[in-house]
């Protein structure tokens, strides 16, 4: 039932009249449960709009219902790179992680990831934009007042105003918004994709039969450091780096 529900958003936002006829037939085909015809038509949709968080969130559920899992998983991370708001793809993501094996491998817990899982990911750079603006509207109000009631008193000779407690929150505010508005820039450019296989090895060097580090799962988030023609670097966050086929992973941003 969670499937068939999320897969029925209303479609008040069509760009054009392809994208339309396309969403509209992933979806009939979704809810036949024809799930390849689905896929497909969801799929090209995409190529119309790439960067569609619904049509992503809707292909993931299609590619789930055909057992393509990790697939799944790394098109719900897309959408929500692409709408952090997106409630469907989140509830979706996590339902496809409890639904998957997914092991973990030997790794550090890194600061800046857990700050990322936790204020970077699930807010958008626009909402941290208006917050950011917001604060800095505020405080500067407030401040401004202060300077000009200071001078007032120093121009009178009279005892000086208390520096402003609310005023002084506010610039706080504003500091740690502007910190995470300048993370959450710089965590959009770290180029981040999905294990898309149930298991594939990473290798010490690019090329076949090369000397195996360790095994990744499907679903595995990981960092994309280099690439070339059929090959990417990656690596796991708070572990070792190695090369993995570039068909094995799905960028998600």
């Amino acid at each position: 039932m969670f499937f068939f529900t999320l897969i029925l958003p209303t479609l008040a936002w069509t760009q054009n009249a392809d994208f339309a006829a396309l969403f509209n037939q992933g979806t009939q085909h979704y809810a036949a449960k024809d799930y390849e015809k689905s896929r497909d038509a969801f799929a090209k949709a995409l190529e119309l709009d790439p960067h569609n968080a619904t049509t992503l969130t809707n292909l993931a559920l299609a590619q789930y219902q055909l057992g393509k899992k990790p697939l799944a998983v790394g098109l719900f991370r897309k959408a929500l790179a692409s709408d952090p708001d997106l409630s469907q793809a989140r509830s979706g993501l996590k339902f496809a992680l409890g639904q998957m094996d997914v092991k973990d491998i030997p790794h550090q817990i890194e600061t800046y990831e857990t700050v990322r899982r936790k204020l970077l990911a699930p807010v958008s750079q626009t909402a941290y934009l208006i917050t950011t603006a917001l604060f800095l509207f505020a405080a500067g109000w407030i401040w401004i007042g202060f300077m000009g009631q200071r001078r007032r008193a120093l121009a009178d000779e009279t005892s000086l105003p208390g520096v402003p407690i609310i005023g002084s929150l506010l610039g706080l505010g504003f500091l740690l918004s502007i910190t995470l508005l300048g993370l959450k820039i710089y965590d959009q450019s770290i180029i981040r994709a999905t294990i898309v296989e149930d298991k594939v090895s990473l290798q010490a060097a690019p090329g076949d039969n090369q000397a195996t580090l360790l095994d990744v799962f499907g679903g595995m988030e990981v960092i994309v450091q280099n690439e070339n023609a059929e090959w990417s670097q990656v690596t796991f966050p708070g572990s070792i780096t190695g090369w993995i086929k570039k068909s094995a992973i799905l960028r998600t941003n």
